[in-house]
């Protein structure tokens, strides 16, 4: 009897006995990254605004800078154009050819000029007839003492020649009739284009068939000599009054 209490009180020590807590594993905290701070709850990520900014400044520069070189290019060519037109003249490098081919370049431009006017612009037609007409007279002159001349002896050349002359003499005649007419007068306009197309003719002519004959003729050291009698020839027709 005394046997079985003490057993029975054994297993209701061991029942009654606590468990032992087990040891807790210890769990690894990963350290906070340097440099990047973690946002306080409830608060959004904030939105790139200056990234956004910043682009389309520079889109505005760019197209201001476009703009600026695109304006600065325009007047670079027309400078380059007008020195092109004359350059030529006075530099003592152009030959016969090249000086004749400057001239037809600025006698076009004023044809041009004069073919956009209207009966109300009376001075600026008087003007550009002025122009017009001194222009024409020094290089008619200069094709007539100096080039004609030296072509007319080749066979080659004679007939193109003798047409120059002719051409001449009908673009003289316009240009006294023009003078002839009030600046305001209908027939102004008309005829001063029947002048334009006349002096195209004639330069087409020249270029397309005796400016190449000559070159075959003439030597690259004839064409340069008489490129420098007729720079000196033209100076002085245009200081006449």
């Amino acid at each position: 009897m005394a046997k079985t209490r003490v057993k029975a009180n054994r297993r209701s020590v061991r029942r009654a006995a606590p468990k032992r807590a087990q040891p807790k594993r210890a769990t690894k905290t990963s350290a906070p990254k340097q440099g990047r701070k973690r946002r306080a709850p409830g608060k959004s990520k904030p939105r790139k605004t200056i990234t956004l900014r910043s682009k389309r400044g520079s889109s505005s520069s760019a197209s201001t800078l476009a703009s600026a070189a695109s304006a600065v290019g325009r007047a670079i060519g027309r400078t380059v154009a007008v020195v092109a037109e004359r350059a030529p003249w006075g530099s003592g490098r152009g030959d016969a050819i090249e000086l004749l081919e400057s001239d037809h370049r600025r006698l076009e431009d004023l044809l041009k000029k004069g073919e956009e006017t209207t009966a109300r612009a009376v001075k600026g037609r008087k003007e550009l007839l002025d122009t017009l007409t001194n222009e024409l007279n020094a290089h008619e002159l200069i094709e007539e003492k100096v080039l004609y001349p030296a072509l007319k002896s080749h066979p080659e050349a004679k007939e193109i020649v003798l047409e120059g002359y002719q051409e001449h003499h009908v673009a003289d005649l316009l240009v006294k009739e023009l003078h002839g007419l009030a600046r305001s007068d209908e027939r102004w306009g008309p005829k001063l284009k029947v002048l334009k197309e006349n002096i195209e003719h004639h330069i087409e002519e020249e270029e397309d068939t005796m400016f190449p004959t000559a070159r075959s003729v003439l030597s690259r050291a004839d064409l340069e000599e008489l490129g420098v009698r007729m720079e000196a020839m033209k100076a002085d027709a245009l200081r006449r009054p």
